[in-house]
């Protein structure tokens, strides 16, 4: 039983990562701009990790090879969820991909810009998005192409980059 549920949530994850490496590229549109957002979740990693260590070491002495080999290949996805994988904040011609979840541009309330260089979109749904970008001089890009995309009108990309340039 165990090892079906480790297996299953391997096979989840590898499911997840193709959708996440190839099939956002590939849904609604061609991707205009393609942006790497900051890592978060290095410390849940580690202890994630730590955690399966800490079950393998526990039971090295009746554990059986399988979920010996599934436990390892749950640290190696783990490893590479958490410190190679970049999060990415993909904009398409009705919308940005944003935590693996597409929002059309006609759902956005507002765009804002925090002091940090975090960019801020209110959802008319009521919801926050808080963007970390990985490169602070990516945030001018993202700004033209929504300019572009008449998302941020002009008077207001004018303002943001005047934020961006302090």
């Amino acid at each position: 039983m165990t090892n079906t549920l480790l297996f299953i949530g391997i096979l989840l994850f590898f499911i997840y990562a193709l959708y996440d490496q190839f099939g956002m590229d590939k849904l609604k549109g061609k991707t205009l701009l393609k942006i790497q957002l900051q890592k978060q979740a290095k410390i849940d990693g580690l202890i994630f990790i730590g955690l399966i260590l800490l079950v393998i070491y526990q039971g090295i002495h009746h554990i059986n090879a399988i979920s010996l080999y599934l436990l390892t290949t749950l640290i190696m996805l783990c490893i590479y969820g958490a410190f190679i994988r970049h999060p990415s904040f993909l904009l398409k011609p009705t919308g940005f991909f944003f935590g693996n979840f597409f929002v059309p541009y006609q759902h956005i309330h507002s765009i804002n810009l925090t002091e940090n260089s975090i960019l801020v979109i209110d959802l008319k749904s009521g919801k926050r998005l808080l963007v970390r970008i990985a490169n602070p001089n990516d945030l001018t890009k993202i700004i033209e192409k929504l300019t572009a995309l008449h998302v941020i009108n002009p008077e207001s990309e004018q303002t943001l980059k005047k934020i961006l340039s302090k």
